[in-house]
């Protein structure tokens, strides 16, 4: 009851200083004379646009019997002041507060096997799993310039590429710090990033690029040894540079990542579409990526590297699919060459392959081949979308540790979401369902440290946001 007053009191307290600015706002002008042409600062400033956010999360995760179950409601609300542009700049920035009313066994070890909570965790605090009362972060502070076809911002922003991203797919998302350049001429989207700080979804806490190798789990060590990467890792920041063409009916995208001291990875990717008759269309497309160390790989002792010395590896990606009405179809496929694995930090973001679909990633993997079914539909003049999809993912044998980081079976994935975006009085407003299931597909017999929270589960969402 306590929480709930609380969530109230800041629920009310951030809409009353909104409608108190606006009230200001238009009390000031009645008062100004109308015959000056003057312009204030201030004045600027206060017609710049205040946004409000709540979002409240349920998660549910269901392992198979003898295994841990978890599950949990976090709610959370947000404001942010975004100015006008004046002579082309402009300022913004951002919180968020995250209550944590309801949980089951997310602070638990499992008696098992000894493993921690994996999903419903990074909801909030990952650092401080104790942690009730105090977790409130600021997101986004910069200033910005625009100008024609040039931008740029400075400080803590959004950024969004097809490796490193916001991954919004828990109470928070990740957001990073640097400078972020980009520059349109005609048909082209040039992009360059240089970030030295970043805040991950499950953090409260802005940490150095290279304090945010490991914040997750860091999985088995190729080389055998017990050391871990976290806390080890050197590298000065990240480096993004981007390229993006827009055709008529497709697109053409480059990538490239420079962990500085640890890897370089280059992602590129074509799509496009063709008419096939009056009602339908043809989709394909074309992604790969090129992953080499750098370096040390992070440290100059293997053992705490977070990548090998000399490692490297490539993948590459297929899609074929029809759209016909409201309706969507695709094929995909994945392969990972068993050269190396493919090391990307889950800190920074979700690869967004063809095959990708929610509650798994191919990170610490090569020798991978995986396929993927999906089928959008959308409904009530695109209000309303379902979501389908249907895997099959093959990955290294389990003792091979060199090529399986986290330990990962053959396994089967289906994901299935709904999403409703309401309209009219309730503009804003969002609702989700997720379901993902995960099943084994080998006939070796597993030990149950490779089952929990990978395996044979079943992880169930239930989402709402509402932005104004």
């Amino acid at each position: 009851m306590k929480k709930f007053a609380s969530v109230v009191f800041l629920f009310a307290l951030g809409v009353s200083l909104v409608l108190m600015s606006r009230a200001n706002a238009q009390h000031h002008e009645a008062n100004v004379d109308t015959s000056s042409n003057e312009k204030l600062f201030g004045k600027i400033l206060k017609t710049g646009q205040f946004e409000f956010h709540l979002r409240s999360f349920f998660m549910h995760t269901e392992n198979q019997p003898g295994l841990l179950d978890y599950s949990t409601w976090g709610t959370g609300a947000g404001l942010g002041y975004f100015s006008p542009r004046w002579k082309g700049f402009g300022v913004g920035f951002s919180g968020f507060f995250v209550f944590r009313f309801y949980e089951n066994n997310i602070t638990k070890l499992d008696p098992a096997t000894g493993l921690a909570n994996r999903y419903e965790l990074t909801l909030y605090d990952v650092h401080h799993p104790e942690n009730y009362h105090d977790m409130d972060r600021l997101e986004e502070f910069y200033i910005s310039y625009e100008k024609d076809k040039f931008s740029t911002w400075f400080g803590r922003h959004h950024f969004e590429s097809p490796l490193l991203n916001a991954s919004d797919n828990r109470m928070r998302p990740n957001l990073f710090s640097g400078v972020k350049v980009n520059y349109l001429p005609g048909r082209f989207n040039l992009t360059g990033a240089w970030f030295n700080h970043v805040i991950s979804r499950g953090s409260l806490e802005w940490v150095s690029i290279d304090e945010s190798f490991g914040f997750y789990s860091t999985g088995r060590n190729p080389t055998g040894s017990e050391e871990s990467y976290k806390h080890h890792v050197h590298s000065k920041g990240v480096g993004v540079l981007g390229i993006e063409y827009f055709l008529p009916k497709g697109k053409i995208q480059s990538w490239n990542y420079w962990a500085e001291g640890v890897f370089a990875t280059t992602f590129g990717e074509v799509t496009g579409s063709t008419q096939l008759g009056k009602s339908s269309q043809f989709h394909y497309g074309v992604q790969g990526f090129y992953q080499s160390a750098m370096g040390d790989g992070g440290n100059p002792d293997p053992n705490k590297a977070y990548t090998l010395p000399g490692e490297k590896t490539h993948g590459v990606g297929l899609r074929s699919g029809i759209q016909w009405g409201h309706n969507r179809l695709s094929v995909n496929y994945l392969g990972i060459s068993d050269q190396g694995r493919f090391l990307f930090p889950r800190e920074w973001g979700r690869e967004q392959f063809f095959v990708s679909l929610r509650r798994e990633r191919f990170e610490g993997m090569g020798g991978v081949n995986a396929i993927t079914l999906l089928y959008d539909k959308t409904f009530i003049h695109d209000k309303l979308n379902v979501s389908l999809g249907a895997g099959h993912v093959t990955t290294p044998n389990l003792e091979e540790i060199q090529l399986n980081k986290y330990g990962l079976p053959h396994y089967y994935h289906f994901t299935g979401l709904v999403d409703y975006r309401f309209d009219g009085f309730f503009k804003g407003l969002d609702l989700q369902f997720l379901v993902a299931h995960k099943r084994e597909d080998t006939d070796q017999k597993l030990g149950q440290e490779y089952v929990i929270n990978r395996v044979n589960m079943t992880n169930m969402n239930i989402i709402l946001d509402y932005r104004f």
